[in-house]
């Protein structure tokens, strides 16, 4: 309620007051900052600003918060109330606040790649940043040698009672820094900013600043990816600081000996998994001489691991309405053809942080995502590799229905090229795929022994089938790639939905226009006017979402845009449209795939005839789109 009293709104301004006052006396941070700068006692402005930076406002704000939800007893605000005053050393997870980890990305150095000025002409950088469940995306600024990021993110940390507790085991800070524009991309810049350029792809290990009293400042050497994982792309500046400041810090010994060990630990398990895997298949692989398995494969930046590593059973959020959506999502992603290098005997699968930054993903890295979701979902899903009718390596998800009880008719295999789905039991699949050669989630990885496709079981106990390699719980433990802490079994790495920065409706009449404009270019030149009709094109939109919802598995709704086009008909005339869906927003690019068409060449050559057009732009996560162009003709034709 509002108070309508002077004096109890007086009341009320003191106390708060004294609080901030007694709160301010007893903090060891102000007497510090006016005994190393005095000057400040003298100018209010400049005293506050200092105190900012130094965390020491965000304390007051959560002290204040705290202390005023405490009961009080019913007394007049006027009145002199006794107030508790934290003392310094009190922790964040004893009085409700949470610990704060300040990001702050200052600058880069020796950015030699952007040297030529025709290189860096416009190129822009960005950093995509992952901790746990938060995700974060820098701002684009220029490609040059020196690039100022001047980008502070606040991290949200554990709501544990020390630094201590915030020593033991919580995962380094992954950062990504894409390179946007350049030849090829960002032709539309308004709409479609193209795929990106993994330039780095880089741990932070945020721990140090647990034996800092302030701000640390750090200077990383950024490492290339891929062929180039060995050389320095740059020198990147920033400084760490966990707030709110004034608990104790850490010996800076126990902070290196905590880092050490798990160092230590990760190194020892991973070399005895690649002794006991190696020795493993040196007994097995002359039994599949002409088959491509798949046992290891290697990061971004070049770390080798089993493949159970790079499949991690991941949440969708609110971002995606069920496992349908999950494979339409994946199959609209762009698509990177596989170089040579990357084809060789160790594939390279980018993380899912490294994928998303740079907007498109191999065939095999569509699976591995795919079959995470799938997984996320409670679902037996399982990546498969393997070959196709035409011998092409080529990768799915299997999903069974009863475990190792299912039939052939009880597997579907997830195709995320396609979005499609089929049966085991379909002779369609069957003709579809030449071999399947390994099969694995995060928990196992199996060799398939049949060379034919329809002898195979899909029970994984059946040895006759399949041969199980040998990993344990600490192999998969401890070399996961996404960390699983929040909710044990599912990992922390969530999908992420960024606003654009233009409006849909406004992209999609944009889109309608242009392609009208094609239009009547298209038949002024055929000696034919073009009559638009603009209600038609409100009834396409109905026949627009109802293409979605089959691309998500839903049930058709044909039959409602079946009745709106007969009754939108007169006696005589006939509808006919062609749809086409592209998974960017290269817009100059629209016209040319339509007009190549052999159905839109029919429809544009009718010479009596109304036209409209029909565009819908659907928005996914990770700046994943699927955009509906929808052309129709209406008369005597």
């Amino acid at each position: 309620h509002v108070c309508h009293e002077p004096w109890l709104l007086c009341g009320a301004m003191d106390a708060l007051k004294s609080l901030i006052r007694d709160k301010l006396r007893g903090s060891p941070a102000v007497a510090k900052l006016l005994e190393e700068r005095p000057e400040l006692s003298e100018n209010p402005g400049a005293l506050l600003q200092a105190l900012e930076e130094r965390g020491v406002v965000e304390e007051i704000y959560g002290y204040l918060d705290s202390s005023l939800q405490k009961p009080q007893d019913p007394k007049p605000f006027h009145q002199a109330t006794p107030v508790e005053v934290a003392p310094p050393s009190q922790q964040p997870g004893e009085n409700g606040m949470g610990w704060q980890l300040s990001l702050r990305l200052l600058e880069g150095q020796a950015f030699l790649d952007y040297l030529d000025d025709s290189d860096a002409a416009g190129r822009e950088l960005a950093w995509h940043i992952a901790f746990e469940s938060q995700r974060f995306k820098s701002r684009q600024v220029p490609a040059v040698v020196a690039p100022r990021f001047d980008e502070t993110i606040h991290v949200k940390l554990p709501l544990v009672g020390s630094r201590n507790g915030l020593l033991q085991h919580l995962p380094p800070i992954h950062l990504v820094l894409v390179c946007y524009g350049g030849s090829g991309s960002g032709e539309e810049p308004p709409w479609d900013a193209g795929s990106g350029t993994l330039i780095c792809s880089h741990y932070l290990e945020w721990r140090h600043c647990l034996s800092a009293t302030g701000p640390l400042k750090m200077t990383v050497e950024l490492q290339g990816v891929g062929r180039r994982h060995k050389l320095s792309i740059g020198v990147l500046h920033a400084e760490l600081e966990l707030k709110p400041v004034g608990a104790e810090p850490l010996p800076q010994l126990a902070v290196a000996a905590q880092i050490r060990a798990e160092e230590q630990q990760r190194a020892e398990v991973m070399r005895r998994c690649f002794e006991e895997l190696d020795r493993w298949w040196s007994e097995h692989h002359m039994l599949y001489p002409s088959r491509s398995i798949r046992i290891f494969a290697q990061t971004e930046s070049c770390l080798f691991l089993p493949v159970t590593s790079f499949v991690a059973p991941l949440h969708a959020g609110r971002h995606l309405d069920g496992p349908g959506h999950a494979l339409r999502f994946v199959s609209l992603m762009a698509l990177e053809q596989v170089t040579g290098e990357a084809s060789s005997a160790e594939p390279r699968w980018h993380s899912f942080l490294a994928m998303w930054a740079k907007g498109r993903c191999t065939a095999e890295e569509r699976a591995l995502l795919l079959c995470s979701l799938l997984l996320g979902y409670s679902l037996d899903a399982w990546c498969c590799l393997g070959t196709d009718d035409k011998g092409q390596a080529h990768a799915w998800v299997v999903v069974r229905d009863r475990g190792d009880a299912s039939y052939p008719s009880q597997v579907t295999f997830w195709n995320p090229q396609t979005g499609s789905r089929l049966r085991a039991d379909d002779p369609a699949f069957l003709k579809s795929l030449c071999s399947m050669d390994t099969i694995f989630n995060h928990r196992r990885i199996l060799v398939c022994h049949n060379e034919e496709p329809s002898q195979v079981s899909f029970d994984f106990s059946d040895h006759r089938s399949w041969l199980w390699a040998p990993v344990d719980e600490e192999m998969l433990d401890v070399l996961r790639l996404y960390p699983c802490r929040k909710c044990p079994g599912f990992a922390d790495l969530l999908l992420h939905r960024w606003s654009p920065s233009w409006n849909v409706e406004t992209l999609e009449e944009a889109i309608e226009d242009r392609l009208l404009a094609a239009i009547r270019t298209h038949r002024e030149a055929l000696g034919s006017i073009t009559m638009v009709d603009r209600h038609l094109g409100q009834l396409l939109h109905v026949a627009l979402v109802n293409l979605e919802y089959e691309r998500r598995g839903m049930q058709s709704q044909a039959s409602v845009f079946e009745n709106l086009a007969t009754r939108a008909c007169a006696p005589g005339e006939v509808l006919r449209a062609t749809p086409v869906q592209f998974n960017h927003l290269r817009v100059s690019l629209f016209w040319p795939a339509l007009s190549q068409r052999s159905t839109v060449q029919e429809i544009l050559a009718k010479p009596q005839a109304s036209f409209a057009v029909r565009c819908r732009v659907v928005l996914q996560p990770e700046t994943t789109v699927a955009t509906w162009v929808l052309l129709a003709a209406k008369g005597r034709i």
